[in-house]
């Protein structure tokens, strides 16, 4: 009579420590993902960050719709050291941008953006805070030449300085910054991309303070005036 082959117990319990870990390690990942599991989708998550002062566009090298080359969310000189001749003039960079995310081939978001970045910029040019607040619509396609980011400013008025239309140098340093603002472009197959953005107030130096949603420009606005006026409080009330 034949006698079932015995298994050891440690190959017995080897796929089920392997499958314990394999839980653990997901969980440990959920949980980083959600910010302790308080943030569900990709906008609560960016809330959270934003609340934790979490979320930055790191320093980035651009060239505008006039070629000129410039670093952007950095301390320091807006320009970028060593930079070209055709560098932009060395000038202190804007207290708060709002920046919006485009590719000028696009036919619907970027063109409403467009126009909404207009109004907000014949605001701007009234406002005796205007050098204060800069525009910066960048583009996240690597196929945007300086020729494709000047007929995108041209067709909306973009004047620099007050409203950069941008290309990063580097596509490597735009999908990072992408990335570290949960900014999503991918392409749809038909030679544009389906995209995700906001209109994002930020700092100086990269910090977002806040994000509206693309329709949203005027409360953006608003909010970026609020927060110079808090700034300039700030600063008349120190001893």
């Amino acid at each position: 009579m034949a006698t079932p082959h015995s298994v050891p117990r440690a190959a017995r319990i080897g796929p089920w420590l392997a499958l314990c870990a394999a839980l653990v390690l997901g969980a440990v990942a959920i949980h980083g993902l959600t910010y302790g599991l308080t943030a569900w989708t990709l906008d609560q998550r960016r809330e959270v960050r934003i609340a934790d002062h979490a979320l930055r566009l790191p320093a980035i090298d651009v060239r505008n719709q006039h070629g000129q080359l410039q670093r952007l969310f950095g301390a320091g000189p807006h320009m970028t050291p060593g930079a070209a001749p055709d560098a932009a003039p060395v000038g202190a960079a804007p207290k708060l941008y709002i920046v919006d995310f485009i590719y000028t081939r696009c036919p619907t978001v970027c063109r409403a953006l467009g126009a909404e970045f207009a109004q907000l910029a014949r605001r701007i040019d009234a406002d005796p805070m205007d050098s204060r607040i800069g525009l910066v619509s960048l583009s996240f396609d690597p196929r945007d030449t300086v020729r494709d980011l000047l007929g995108y400013a041209n067709t909306y008025g973009a004047r620099a300085p007050v409203w950069q239309v941008a290309a990063a140098v580097s596509p490597d340093a735009m999908s990072s910054l992408l990335h570290q603002a949960d900014v999503i472009a991918i392409p749809d197959g038909m030679g544009g991309f389906e995209h995700n953005g906001g209109l994002h107030v930020v700092d100086g130096q990269g910090s977002v303070l806040a994000v509206y949603a693309l329709d949203d420009f005027e409360q953006a606005y608003a909010f970026a005036l609020a927060h110079l006026a808090h700034l300039a409080h700030a600063r008349g009330s120190r001893p």
